[in-house]
């Protein structure tokens, strides 16, 4: 059974979804995890959005750390609050079980602290070796380039923002419809909201897939570098594309 960590900011809905998604696949049994501990940099009280996440975690029984990043960073400015902030999380959630962590809309930079000592994963919504940034910056380039292809991939967390080890990714063709529709009408920004909207429904199948492939043992996460089952080393990550369109066509 694969032992998570969830980890989340918890400042939109969609951190939420994603956490509900995830609990309801474990119930069905078509993920063999258990969540051990969900951690967030916000405490009760900071955002009526992060409390109604809060109260789903507690409705689920779960473990729930809770840190205030704001305030520390308010209370001990400084150059290196993220270190020290990383270094109180990781205090308070070593009595847990954790095999790895799922950084799921965590909107801090984690510092080596926590990348050295435990796996941590993130989505990212492009390709191995595309655009970093943000999803709006993401989907921007990607319209402005003429971009002809694209996917989301999961990587492992280090501190260099979105080039971490490639774990899995999926990728679909910028070809067809909608998206020559969208590039006829010559706004960009139409073009980037229809490649966001194709991506934005194949990440929670990427996030599954790339679960169930850690708790079956078909990918190991050590010494933050992506192994497959037999022990060879995934260059490029695990190509979950198939599996990601199945999920997708199931419904």
């Amino acid at each position: 059974m694969l032992r998570l960590g969830w980890m989340s900011t918890a400042r939109g809905p969609g951190s939420l979804a994603l956490l509900q998604f995830v609990c309801d696949r474990i119930e069905a049994g078509a993920l063999d995890a258990r969540i051990s501990v969900v951690i967030s940099n916000r405490e009760p009280g900071e955002s009526p959005q992060t409390d109604r996440y809060f109260e789903f975690v507690r409705s689920q029984g779960l473990p729930l750390v809770c840190e205030s990043s704001s305030r520390l960073r308010q209370t001990a400015p400084g150059d290196d609050w993220r270190t020290r902030f990383d270094s109180l999380l990781a205090r308070r959630i070593e009595a847990y079980d954790i095999d790895v962590i799922f950084l799921a809309g965590y909107m801090l930079i984690v510092s080596d602290v926590l990348c050295t000592r435990y796996p941590l994963l993130n989505l990212h919504p492009a390709l191995p070796g595309g655009p970093t940034g943000t999803w709006n910056e993401v989907m921007g380039e990607l319209a402005r380039t003429g971009a002809r292809r694209t996917g989301a991939m999961v990587h492992v967390v280090t501190p260099v923002l979105d080039r971490g080890p490639t774990v899995s990714f999926f990728s679909f063709p910028l070809e067809g419809e909608p998206f020559d529709s969208a590039r006829e009408s010559g706004d960009v920004t139409v073009l980037a909201a229809v490649i966001r909207a194709e991506e934005l429904k194949r990440e929670f199948p990427l996030i599954l897939t790339t679960l169930q492939a850690l708790a079956g043992g078909r990918i190991v996460i050590k010494a933050l570098r992506a192994y497959d089952g037999e022990g060879n080393p995934l260059q490029s990550g695990m190509d979950l594309s198939a599996q990601v369109e199945e999920s997708l066509a199931r419904g």
